[in-house]
């Protein structure tokens, strides 16, 4: 019997401290939605200020921390891909620059140092009516060039489609291929690409990427916008001083007036040609 009593008053007082744990966490989950409820509010009031608008549907997303990420160029890819889209037999050339052409009867196709790839060839196959048959005709074009990305996302417009993907989990908001199929049985195909997985080479925590600061930056520096409609963190490719590709965090802000790239670190807007 006193085993029993023991063992029920061990059972109470556990479930007491459980229910403390749990009402502790509930309680700092609503503190939380609470400080984020206000700060958006308060983001609202100071973008208007600037004379911007959040998007009723406008949501902060949370801050994070990345690393800056190198990419190394692949010559052997870039071939490779050249000789499925122009065949076995092409001709090659270098020029100092680092940009590589091929050409053969069937095309060309040209790699750029900074990974940028310009290429126009014939499909073989008729034009497509549609933008079902667009998708279906670049997927499968895309997969016999070896041009395919994590978390693969196709997006069709007309005859223009276009192809986008993660790297290391995260998006690389200038990193995408356009595919335009022409009404003479050809295909041409531009954009920015890369390679292989990434690696980081800087010792430390990364770089903040905080959106209520890059948000209000942007409000303050973006004249022609007058409405913002959401904000994502990822990266964005670019050569550094040591002409190397690298990926470099980077705010994709969606607005009324189109989508601006603004650096984690400098908050401020890119170029949206770099």
């Amino acid at each position: 019997m006193q085993w029993d009593k023991v063992k029920n008053v061990l059972i109470v007082i556990l479930l007491v401290v459980n229910l403390f744990l749990v009402g502790n966490f509930g309680a700092k989950i609503w503190q939380n939605y609470q400080r984020s409820e206000e700060l958006e509010a308060d983001l609202r009031t100071l973008t208007q200020e600037y004379g911007r608008q959040l998007d009723e549907n406008f949501r902060l997303p949370k801050d994070k921390v990345l690393p800056i990420l190198s990419i190394d160029r692949s010559r052997t890819d870039e071939e490779a891909v050249a000789q499925a889209m122009l065949g076995e037999e092409v001709e090659r050339t270098e020029q100092e620059d680092g940009t590589v052409r091929f050409q053969s009867d069937s095309g060309k196709v040209e790699w750029r140092a900074d990974g940028t790839v310009q290429a126009e060839c014939m499909t073989g196959v008729d034009t497509p009516e549609d933008d079902s048959a667009a998708l279906r005709l670049a997927r499968r074009l895309l997969s016999d060039w070896g041009l395919q990305a994590e978390d693969e996302s196709l997006h069709a417009d007309g005859l223009t489609v276009t192809l986008t993907g993660t790297v290391a989990g995260q998006p690389v908001h200038n990193r995408q291929l356009m595919l335009q199929f022409e009404e003479d049985g050809s295909v041409v195909l531009t954009g920015l690409w890369s390679f292989g997985t990434p690696y980081t080479t800087v010792r430390g925590s990364g770089v903040s990427c905080n959106a209520a600061d890059a948000l209000l930056e942007f409000a303050a520096r973006a004249q022609e916008v007058g409405r913002i409609d959401a904000m994502t963190a990822g990266y964005r490719m670019e050569m550094d001083s040591n002409r190397r590709v690298q990926l470099t965090p980077t705010w994709k802000i969606s607005t009324d007036s189109g989508e601006y790239l603004v650096d984690c670190a400098k908050k401020t807007i890119v170029d949206q040609e770099n």
